[in-house]
C-alpha cells in the first residue's frame, strides 16, 4: 500500500486527536510517480521532542483498529454489542485518509494495477470507505464499499484495508501499543470462538494489527533465520553490523492446562482436550504442534505440556521449509501462541483495556511469568562471531545488547512482510544504535529488502511474488519517527517530514522539500541537518561548548594570557568550535607580533 494523505478536518465540534489539532493534514505521495513508489524509500518524521511525531503513528493506527472492527465477522459478544465498541465513535473521532492498495496475494506491477481507497469520518457518524481504480482522478465517481459483515464473511471493505499494520516501538510507547493490545484480545476471542464452533477453518487472525515487542520479536526473528537465504541475511551476518552467523538451537514449551477458557455460562472448554486424548488433532493447535514436532530434534510431552528442542542444522531448515512453507506462516503459528498467553486475564481488565483512551493502561495487563505463560521459548541460542577477535561462539539471544536486539528485531520485520500489502509503523527505530549503525540503518533496509525481490526462482517461498511478478515495494509504507540526523541523511527531501509546534499549539507536518528554507537532504552533511531542522549548529555537547563560550579572548593582552587560554583549550578534544577560538588567538598572537616589528 502507499499513503497518500491523512488529514483531521475543520468541525464544529472543534474535534483533534492529542496534539493533532483540526486543520492538521499530512501529505505523503503526492504526485504518483511511479518511480519512486516503486523504490525503497520510507517517511521519515523529524522534529523537537513534543512535536507531534509519534500522535500520527497512533492515529493511524487507532483508525486501522476501528475499520479493522468494523469489517470482522468473529467478534466478542461486549465489541459485537457496542458496549466496548462504537461504530460510530473512534478515538481519531474526523479524520480523512487516503491511499493505494493492490488486491490481496495479487503481486502489483505498476500503479495501474492498485486501487485509491478514501476513508472519511465525521462526528458522529461512521466511516465511509469509497474506492477508486486507476487513473484514481478521471471525473468518474467512486464506488462506496459498506462495512457490512456478512453470514459467513468479513466485510467487503475488508480487502480493502492493508494485510497487515505493524507497529514498533524502541521503548515503552503505551499510546501506539494500545489499538494492538485490544487487538490481541480480539484475536484470542476469536480463536476460541472459532475453535468451539468450528465454523470456519482457522488460518490467521481476521484483525490485522501486530505489535512487535520484546516477545513477538524473538518469533520474528527466529522465522527468518529459518526461512531466509545467506544473501537477505547477508547484512545481519556482517561482522561490522551484528555478526549473527545462524541459530544453533532453541526450546518451544507449551503447557496444556493454560490453554483453558471458562465462561460463568459455560463448561470448561479446553482447545486441546482433543489433542491430549487422541480422539482429535483437526483443530488448528493440534495440527501446528503435529507439524512442529516433526521439525524437532527430540520432544518430551506429558500430562502438563510438551518441550520441543530443535538443534539448527540444514535438514532442521528443510523440515521447517516443508511443513510451513514461509518465514511468515511460521511466525502466524507463534503468533497464535502469544495471544493464547493472554488467556489468564479476567474479563474485568479486558473490558477496561477496551474502554481506554490511551493512559495507565499498561498495568491492567498483567505479565504472565512460566507458571502463567501458555508459551515461551528457553535456550535460544544464536551463533555469533566476534568484531575484534573474529571469535565463533554460542550466544543467548537475551545476552545482546539493546542495540543489537533492535537491529535484528527492525530488519527482520522488513524481510518477513516485505510481500505483504503492509503499513509499518516504528516509533525511533534506532534509539539504541551506536552512531555506525544509525548511518547504515536505511541502507541494510534497502539491501535486504531488495536482495529479497531478486531471489532466484526456486528460492521463493510459497507466499511471496516471483522476481517477474511485481514489486515489492507497492505493497508497503515504512513510517518511522527518528531524531538521528544520519537516518535523515539517507532520506530523500520529499520523505522527510518536519514537524514543529506553533505558538498557538497547533501542530505542522511539512516535507522538506516545501519549506521555506528546503534542502536536499539526501547525502547532506549531518551537521547541516542538525542545524536546519532542530536548530542545532554546534558539532560538540552544551557542557563542553560552556567551556569554550567562557574564555573572553579580548582581555587576553599579553602573550603570557593567550598561552593560558591554548593551555586550556588542551583538554578538549578536536572540534571546529575548538579550532576556531585557535584561529583567533593564533591571529591575536600575530598581530601582536606585527605590531612589535614596526
Amino acid at each position: 500500500m502507499k499513503l497518500l494523505s491523512f488529514s483531521i478536518p475543520q468541525n464544529d465540534q472543534n474535534i483533534g486527536f492529542r496534539s493533532l489539532k483540526p486543520g492538521f493534514e499530512i501529505i505523503f505521495h503526492s504526485d504518483l510517480n511511479e518511480s519512486t513508489m516503486t523504490k525503497f524509500r520510507p517517511f521519515c518524521f523529524a522534529g523537537l521532542n513534543g512535536s507531534g511525531k509519534s500522535n500520527v503513528l497512533e492515529a493511524l493506527a487507532n483508525i486501522f483498529y476501528h475499520l479493522e472492527v468494523m469489517s470482522a465477522r468473529i467478534l466478542p459478544d461486549s465489541i459485537r454489542s457496542q458496549k466496548n465498541f462504537k461504530r460510530n465513535e473512534s478515538p481519531v473521532d474526523v479524520f480523512k485518509l487516503e491511499y493505494l492498495i493492490g488486491l490481496k496475494n495479487v503481486p502489483s506491477d505498476s500503479i495501474e494495477s492498485l486501487t485509491k481507497v478514501t476513508i472519511t469520518k465525521e462526528f458522529g457518524l461512521e466511516p465511509i470507505m469509497q474506492i477508486k481504480p486507476y487513473p484514481f482522478d478521471d471525473g468518474t465517481e467512486p464506488s462506496t464499499i459498506l462495512f457490512e459483515v456478512g453470514e459467513e464473511s468479513s466485510a467487503p471493505t475488508k480487502i480493502f484495508l492493508p494485510d497487515h499494520i505493524v507497529g514498533y516501538s524502541s521503548g515503552e510507547n503505551e499510546l501506539l501499543s494500545l489499538p494492538f493490545i485490544k487487538s490481541r484480545f480480539l484475536q484470542l476471542d476469536e480463536y476460541k470462538e472459532a475453535t468451539k464452533s468450528n465454523v470456519r477453518e482457522y488460518k490467521e487472525p481476521e484483525n490485522s494489527l501486530i505489535y512487535i515487542d520484546n516477545d513477538m520479536s524473538q518469533a520474528v526473528l527466529l522465522s527468518c533465520l529459518l526461512f531466509e537465504n545467506e544473501t537477505t541475511l547477508a547484512p545481519l551476518r556482517d561482522i561490522n553490523n551484528t555478526g549473527i552467523l545462524d541459530l544453533r538451537r532453541f526450546t518451544i514449551y507449551l503447557t496444556y492446562q493454560k490453554f483453558d477458557f471458562q465462561k460463568k455460562s459455560e463448561n470448561v472448554f479446553r482447545i486441546l482436550q482433543g489433542y491430549q486424548t487422541r480422539s482429535d488433532t483437526t483443530g488448528e493447535l493440534p495440527k501446528q504442534i503435529e507439524k512442529l514436532k516433526q521439525c524437532a530434534t527430540c520432544w518430551y510431552e506429558d500430562e502438563d505440556g510438551i518441550s520441543l528442542d530443535f538443534y539448527v542444522c540444514e535438514a532442521t531448515k528443510d523440515a521447517f521449509k516443508a511443513h510451513f512453507g514461509s518465514a511468515f506462516e511460521l511466525f502466524q503459528v507463534f503468533h497464535l501462541f502469544y495471544i493464547l498467553n493472554n488467556h489468564f486475564v479476567d474479563n474485568r481488565n479486558v473490558e477496561d483495556v477496551y474502554q481506554s483512551k490511551g493512559n495507565y493502561t499498561d498495568w491492567k495487563v498483567p505479565i504472565g511469568g512460566p507458571a502463567d505463560d501458555a508459551f515461551y521459548f528457553l535456550k535460544y541460542y544464536l551463533i555469533k562471531e566476534e568484531k575484534k577477535s573474529k571469535k565463533i561462539s554460542d550466544r543467548l539471544l537475551r545476552e545482546l545488547s539493546d542495540g543489537e536486539h533492535q537491529f535484528l528485531h527492525t530488519t527482520a520485520i522488513c524481510l518477513m512482510l516485505k510481500s505483504k500489502r503492509t503499513l509499518l509503523l516504528l516509533d525511533e527505530p534506532e534509539t539504541h544504535f551506536n552512531p555506525s549503525w544509525r548511518a547504515k540503518f536505511i541502507k541494510i533496509l534497502n539491501e535486504s529488502i531488495e536482495a529479497s525481490q531478486h531471489k532466484k526462482e526456486g528460492n521463493v517461498s510459497r507466499d511471496e511474488p516471483r522476481q517477474h511478478n511485481g514489486n515489492i515495494h507497492l505493497r508497503k509504507d515504512i513510517l518511522l519517527t527518528s531524531h538521528s540526523p544520519f537516518i535523515i541523511s539517507d532520506c530523500m527531501p520529499d520523505n522527510v517530514i518536519l514537524f514543529e509546534r506553533n505558538d498557538d499549539g497547533a501542530i505542522t507536518a511539512k516535507k522538506v522539500s516545501e519549506l521555506d528554507n528546503a534542502f536536499n537532504t539526501y547525502g547532506t552533511s549531518v551537521e547541516l541537518i542538525l542545524d536546519k531542522l532542530f536548530g542545532y549548529n554546534q558539532s560538540i555537547g552544551d557542557l563542553s561548548f560552556s567551556d569554550i563560550e567562557a574564555i573572553d579572548i579580548e582581555s587576553a593582552n599579553s602573550f603570557e594570557e593567550i598561552e593560558g587560554i591554548k593551555s586550556k583549550l588542551r583538554k578538549l578534544g578536536e572540534s571546529i568550535e575548538k579550532d576556531m577560538v585557535l584561529s583567533q588567538l593564533n591571529t591575536k598572537i600575530r598581530n601582536k607580533r606585527d605590531a612589535q616589528n614596526i
